[in-house]
């Protein structure tokens, strides 16, 4: 499983995101989906609306405040070794996309506990699913 928060940081992140959510998601989809091997329906990635209202003043001068935050989480150990190559692959595709018009940080991380009530299907078509989105 890999759930995938992007969470912009100013309404400008959010609407350059929003423009371009398919290329944005797609990205991050199909890194995890190739270097972590995760199976399609156990990706989820998800665009956030920007909650930031203020930075503190040291970050903001010394230009340390991202535009935007990916959160990665899994709850599954043993792929944890794969996550720089995830993030190298990640930051990579994101600055050949975005170059410099989105200073991104990407936070990689596992979750002890996990648990759900949901029946997976298989055999759900992901032109369909991804289009959904975009």
């Amino acid at each position: 499983m890999a759930y995938i928060e992007i969470l912009p940081k100013s309404s400008e992140a959010q609407q350059t995101l929003f423009d371009d959510s398919h290329s944005a998601l797609n990205l991050l989809f199909e890194a995890v989906k190739e270097t972590l091997e995760v199976p399609d329906h156990d990706i989820i990635v998800e665009l956030n609306q920007c909650t930031v209202l203020a930075f503190n003043a040291t970050a903001v001068k010394a230009g340390s405040a991202p535009d935007v935050v990916i959160k990665i989480a899994t709850s599954d150990h043993d792929l944890q070794p794969r996550f720089q190559t995830l993030s190298d692959q990640i930051v990579a595709g994101w600055n050949a996309h975005f170059g410099s018009a989105l200073k991104m940080e990407l936070w990689i991380g596992l979750i002890d506990t996990w648990g759900c009530n949901i029946q997976f299907d298989d055999s759900v078509d992901m032109d369909v699913a991804t289009s959904a989105v975009a």
